[in-house]
């Protein structure tokens, strides 16, 4: 089966479990708030199980960190295109700040490492990438600048201490936790045959394995389809910078013998995943148009059931 056909499948399966939270939600089977526990679930237990699996059983490369700078640099360009168009479309404060964010960040460990796992099934190098590139060149810069532009667009002052603290919450969390040790435990000699590496292995395997589900569940109970009447033109930007754009830059710039052919589809996969939810957090904390941030996630959302699998189909 070609990747391009897994990626397809894979999209599609997880737009079905998402329905089916829709459904359940619209049944009153689950509730909107389930959507913080669940979320809470992925960030805290499944998705640090998934990257420390990933990264521990594997030789660490260090090509992987530049496809992190590669991912941090598109970042930094998108957030500056937006910034000019925002800047000569004279949009206000606020909506320029809302564009910087919902361009420039994506879902590439919440979204991303589920679509890597059904794109290339049962390859752990290919998750291991995902998770070096996707943690190191955007976890770090969405924790440092999405409160910054959040702060700085929106209606409250930028401070210091809330920026460290931001900063903090990254090198703090389950997520740097295990990424540390999963790299850390990859360079230890292990035997892989032993009963004690097997058991925890499989623990954790089964942990992370349920990541899917939940990510999807949470998708699922958050999702609210709002009118995008007055707002077509922020939104058509959005879909250009973030949909077409970054996987664009993502192909012109691992354009290198220096990179695998399955590196270069990893990268062009997390570039072109729909905005990140994270963003919609930052803007409501600072109130940065939260109202835009969380329409455009959606809607990327949305249209990336099509725009990823139909683009990854046009460029390989």
């Amino acid at each position: 089966m070609s990747t391009s056909q897994s990626l397809f499948e894979g999209v599609v399966v997880l737009i079905a479990i998402i329905m089916i939270a829709v459904v359940l939600k619209k049944l009153g089977i689950f509730k909107q708030e389930y959507s913080l526990t669940f979320s809470h679930l992925v960030l805290y237990i499944t998705l640090p199980a998934v990257i420390f699996s990933s990264l521990a059983l594997q030789e660490f490369n260090t090509t992987f960190l530049t496809m992190s700078l590669i991912m941090a640099l598109i970042e930094l360009l998108v957030i500056f295109l937006a910034w000019l168009i925002a800047t000569l479309l004279k949009f206000d404060s606020g909506k320029k700040g809302a564009l910087m964010l919902v361009s420039a960040f994506g879902m590439t460990s919440f979204l991303g490492y589920p679509i890597i796992q059904q794109a290339f099934p049962g390859n752990a190098l290919a998750l291991e990438e995902a998770v070096v590139t996707s943690e190191i060149g955007v976890g770090l810069l969405l924790f440092i600048l999405g409160p910054l532009i959040a702060m700085y667009y929106g209606e409250s002052k930028v401070e210091g201490k809330a920026i460290t603290a931001s900063v903090k919450q990254f090198f703090t969390s389950p997520i740097f936790f295990s990424i540390i040790a999963g790299i850390g435990v990859s360079f230890i000699p292990l035997n892989h045959d032993g009963i004690v590496f097997n058991m925890v292995f499989k623990f954790f395997k089964l942990v992370g394995d349920a990541n899917l589900l939940l990510v999807a569940f949470t998708i699922g109970l958050i999702f609210e389809f709002k009118g995008i009447k007055n707002i077509a033109l922020f939104i058509g930007i959005v879909v250009v910078l973030k949909l077409f754009l970054k996987p664009f830059l993502a192909l012109v710039l691992t354009d290198s013998s220096l990179f695998t052919e399955m590196m270069r589809e990893i990268v062009f996969i997390e570039t072109a995943l729909p905005s990140a939810i994270l963003t919609a957090v930052f803007a409501k904390q600072y109130n940065c148009r939260p109202d835009l941030v969380s329409t455009a996630i959606m809607i990327t959302l949305i249209l990336s059931i099509a725009t990823v699998s139909l683009s990854f189909i046009y460029f390989f």
